[in-house]
């Protein structure tokens, strides 16, 4: 702050001692330390504070700058998105989904009308709708007659016929016998 030489001190304190004399140097001294002393520490607090105001200035822009950078991936993901969006509505308006589902078969195909009897002069052969109509219940099982008409299985029952089956049977293993003498 200020640059005091040895010499300039001497100088001073040899005024100060004729000016206040012996009685009151010490406790103009005191004084003069302790108001140095605050001058000290008031210099350094506002030091503290430009500094941490600096920094925060920084942090201020360096957030600034991190908030663009989102915004703008934020941007980009959002176009990408969009673009995603609109040629998946592309790839699934060409596709219709009546046009995968096979064509509806009805007893009429197999020669056989609702009930289950067999249709005079279907256009079969005998031999061909008999085929047909076993193809025809071959995911289910046999036909039971109901009330004139048929039923099969439910794909419930279906399923627990088959994990049934698929599981390990128990088969006792084979002791041999050891004739006694």
């Amino acid at each position: 702050m200020f640059d005091f030489g040895f010499s300039e001190l001497l100088l001073i304190g040899a005024v100060a001692l004729v000016v206040l004399g012996p009685e009151r140097l010490p406790k103009a001294a005191r004084m003069a330390g302790n108001l140095v002393g605050r001058v000290q520490r008031m210099v350094g607090s506002v030091k503290q504070e430009l500094s941490a105001q600096v920094e925060m200035e920084e942090l201020r822009k360096a957030k600034q700058e991190f908030e663009s950078a989102a915004e703008n991936l934020r941007t980009e993901i959002g176009s990408v998105g969009e673009s995603a969006q609109s040629s998946l509505n592309e790839i699934s308006s060409g596709l219709k989904p009546w046009e995968r589902v096979p064509e509806q078969r009805t007893p009429a195909d197999f020669g056989v009308d609702e009930h289950g009897r067999p249709l005079a002069g279907a256009g079969l052969p005998e031999a061909g709708r008999e085929a047909a109509w076993a193809s025809y219940l071959a995911p289910s099982e046999n036909p039971v007659s109901v009330g004139g008409g048929f039923q099969t299985a439910s794909l419930h029952k279906q399923a627990m016929r088959r994990k049934r089956d698929m599981r390990p049977r128990h088969r006792p293993k084979p002791q041999l016998r050891v004739r006694k003498k």
